[in-house]
């Protein structure tokens, strides 16, 4: 006799929270760039995907960013202090 298996209609109409829902939105290089998001302008945005410079999305053949694009674009540009090595006595 077979197992009646979970009903999973209810996991189907479950919404995410709203927090994740602002995650999965694609922001166009002219909204990143009007927002100043990051410190390039929408062509620039444009050139460095294509050359798969930064990280987007090309869903649909056009050029996006969500947010995880635009916070892992901007902490490229950051800049990690030397660790001096101990002086030798």
């Amino acid at each position: 006799m077979a197992t009646k298996s979970k009903d999973r209609s209810a996991d189907l109409d479950a919404t995410p929270p709203v927090q994740d829902l602002a995650e999965l939105v694609h922001y166009t290089p002219e909204e990143v760039a009007a927002n100043r998001w990051l410190p390039y302008t929408a062509r620039t945005l444009r050139d460095k995907a294509n050359a798969r410079e930064i990280p987007h999305s090309k869903a649909g053949g056009r050029i996006t960013f969500r947010l995880a694009h635009i916070r892992e674009t901007a902490e490229m540009g950051d800049i990690r202090p030397f660790i001096k090595p101990p002086k030798s006595a």
